[in-house]
């Protein structure tokens, strides 16, 4: 079974952005509706999402991998095709379907190794890797690892380099090879260091720091997990920020130092609670109740400990809630409240043997998998294996040592479950004396107290019989007097209240409708133009219009989907948040309206909604801003995106799309040619067509290409601007 706590390093999404996640892979899904042209776009957008939905719904992936494969095998670029592949291989295996993801992870590779992708095939054996990792099959995962670090060495890709490295030295950790674990983990954690790569940083030192707990290194565990918590904390990434309090919590209580850890675990539940992390917030309270338990401050143990059972239940955590019930009946055994240690004792038994009946079903389906996975081996390496006399000696004695340690281990577990029933009746047998005790006690104190009661009743009734005849007669004069003056103060005070609470409800209402009334309004000039907007509102629709003079601006990342592989999906939206925040800015510096982004596209126009005589000029300058800002970004970000540009001037319509989800847009054939002047442009240079040049030419520098040909346009005259 693997170590709980060390991280996977494989394509994977944090707790934190799982939000942001979704709402991107919706807006990719909208886009898949409506974009239809089978062409390299279409596949690359179709593999996005098939890898996007690995990790929320598998099975929805699929039929997005399954989109791109009929696509890919139209093109006659096959690097789509083994793309398509992988992405159909991610899903499988995040769905536990071993066999089938390790078949299409070699065809991806077979087309790789055919078209000569280094970076692809590096991939490709990393994830193969990855499937015999999972079933335990740590000499086979070894091999691809080290195939995949010797492509990315060659390569020079880093952050493959650090991916891999990390996984070599879980195969270290899980074999209890600590010395060598560390070994690989400090290689990753140099080249981390000096490539800047913060995020693969956090989970290298969460890894180190795990090793030396095994380890009983308190003092280093420290060290490496409040670096990883402070790379967290600069990252603002609460879900890992509350996952390493925890951490460095659990350390504190192995030392016995149970003020700090009391301080780390509140702090981690804190996070938790204000992101709504169930599993984590368990973990903290269960931390919690922990520290109490072992400063014996049994009350709030028991508090904290029952919280931490409740949550983990509703949320399925079964290890969680079987540690919790142990602890209860550990704390109600020393308090002696063995009816209640007898239950919750009873409990954890029940659920631990669940657990146990899951990991041998688990166990069970590993070794099918194993078996299957060794039949698809090299039939002449196998029959190699199988002459090797010696070999087979030694895979025969360990095999009967193996058998021997689990004898002896099934033993351990039938003389340990032995004990637990024991223990369980002793309980049993200790409440139920214990509650026989206390019924006779309680019986014993009813029938004195009920004597005592008797006696007190008979002076009472004597005592108020006088009382009450001494009072009548004066109560009934005060009587009449007292009614109508409360009733009087009653309705005075009653009337006050209902005129200050009217107006206390007015001025409130007042300022909520007025905060919603300018949300709505911010919302609605987020999305169109002041102009349209405005009509809009005054009006209830807003017509489209033609504007007879324009320029339309397009980019596109060079290179996307091939970056886009080796980055992870949250590597990949931080990078186009970044660039296209920038493109926004500078889009509304130079006075163009953005019209949408297309997946790494990005479209804006100059001249509308209100008309204006310097439209070309206007966009040439943002053009040549976003230009200068890819490549100033390039010098600090060596594997950062190039960029293609193209304008085109001429006559558009623009207007609103639908009437639910609108949207401002643009049409004509200007939109189009505009983005044949992208397409035809060279990476980090701005295409622009005859008609600009003919408005630019006085003002800026421009260079003849001649006539190129553009798809479904013919030959037209095109100009690179300088």
């Amino acid at each position: 079974m693997k170590t709980a706590g060390f991280i996977i390093f494989f394509i994977g999404i944090s707790i934190a952005v799982a939000q942001a996640q979704s709402r991107r892979l919706d807006s990719l899904a909208r886009l898949e509706k409506t974009y239809l042209t089978e062409d390299t776009v279409r596949v690359k957008l179709l593999t996005d999402l098939a890898r996007g939905f690995y990790s929320v719904n598998p099975a929805q992936g699929l039929e997005y991998a399954d989109k791109a494969i009929a696509l890919g095998e139209k093109l006659s670029d096959k690097k789509y095709l083994a793309g398509a592949y992988s992405a159909k291989g991610t899903n499988k295996m995040a769905m536990a379907d071993y066999a089938t993801a390790l078949d299409f992870y070699q065809k991806a590779l077979a087309i790789n190794a055919r078209t000569g992708n280094k970076q692809g095939i590096a991939n490709n054996y990393n994830n193969i890797g990855l499937i015999y990792y999972s079933v335990f099959d740590y000499p086979r995962a070894l091999e691809y690892y080290q195939k995949t670090l010797a492509l990315n060495e060659q390569t020079g890709n880093q952050a493959g380099i650090i991916n891999v490295l990390g996984n070599i030295g879980n195969i270290h950790n899980e074999l209890r090879d600590y010395a060598k674990a560390i070994e690989y983990y400090q290689k990753a954690l140099e080249i981390c260091e000096k490539t800047g790569n913060t995020q693969a940083l956090s989970g290298i030192l969460v890894n180190i720091g795990n090793v030396y707990t095994q380890l009983a290194d308190y003092p280093k565990a420290l060290e490496f997990k409040q670096k990883a918590l402070a790379i967290s904390e600069k990252q603002g990434n609460k879900a890992r920020i509350a996952i390493n309090l925890g951490n460095i919590g659990n350390v504190y209580l192995k030392m016995a130092d149970y003020s700090r850890a009391l301080e780390y675990h509140r702090k981690a539940l804190e996070i938790s609670e204000s992101i709504q992390d169930k599993q984590n917030m368990a973990a903290s309270l269960a931390g919690i109740g922990a520290v109490y338990q072992q400063q014996q401050h049994y009350a709030p143990a028991v508090t904290y400990i029952q919280k931490a059972r409740d949550l983990a239940r509703g949320i399925g955590q079964l290890n969680t809630e079987s540690q919790a019930l142990e602890r209860l009946s550990q704390i109600y055994e020393a308090t002696q409240r063995y009816d209640s240690a007898y239950l919750a004792y009873r409990q954890f038994v029940l659920l631990r043997d669940s657990i146990d009946n899951v990991e041998v079903q688990k166990q069970i389906t590993r070794k099918t998998l194993q078996y299957e996975f060794s039949k698809t081996e090299d039939s002449l390496k196998r029959q190699q294996l199988l002459t090797d006399a010696k070999l087979n000696e030694q895979i025969l004695l360990a095999a009967k040592q193996q058998q021997e340690l689990l004898i002896k281990q099934n033993a351990i577990d039938l003389a340990n479950k032995e004990r637990s029933l024991q223990h369980l009746a002793f309980l049993k047998t200790q409440a139920e004396l214990h509650s026989a005790q206390s019924e006779n006690k309680v019986k014993a104190e009813q029938l004195a107290r009920s004597e005592n009661e008797k006696k007190l009743q008979a002076t009472q009734v004597n005592l108020q019989q006088t009382q009450l005849e001494l009072k009548d007669k004066a109560l009934q004069a005060q009587k009449t007097q007292r009614n109508f003056y409360l009733a009087g103060l009653a309705l005075l005070a009653l009337l006050s209240f209902f005129i200050y609470r009217n107006y206390k409800n007015q001025q409130k209402s007042n300022g909520i409708i007025s905060l919603e009334k300018k949300k709505s309004d911010d919302l609605l000039l987020n999305i169109l133009p002041r102009e349209v907007a405005d009509e809009l509102k005054e009006k209830g629709r807003a017509l489209a219009k033609q504007y007879n003079e324009v320029t339309v601006l397009f980019t596109d990342f060079v290179d996307f989907t091939v970056i886009a592989e080796n980055r992870t999906p949250q590597e990949l939206v931080n990078e186009l948040h970044e660039c296209f925040k920038t493109f926004d800015e500078i889009i509304e510096r130079h006075g163009l309206e953005k019209i949408k982004t297309i997946g790494d596209a990005y479209m804006a126009v100059s001249g509308l909604p209100l008309p204006d005589t310097q439209h070309a000029r206007k966009a040439a300058l943002a053009a040549l801003d976003i230009q200068q800002y890819v490549k100033q970004r390039q010098r600090t970000q060596p594997d950062g995106f190039d960029i293609r540009i193209g304008l085109h001037s001429g006559p558009v319509v623009a207007g609103i799309v639908g009437v639910k989800k609108f949207a401002y847009d643009i049409w004509g054939d200007t939109v189009n040619t505009a983005a044949r002047m992208e397409s035809s442009s060279e990476p980090g240079r701005i295409n622009i067509s005859g008609a600009t040049y003919a408005l630019l030419k006085n003002d800026f520098n421009c260079v003849y290409r001649g006539k190129v040909s553009a798809k479904n346009k013919g030959d037209i005259d095109m100009y690179f601007l300088t």
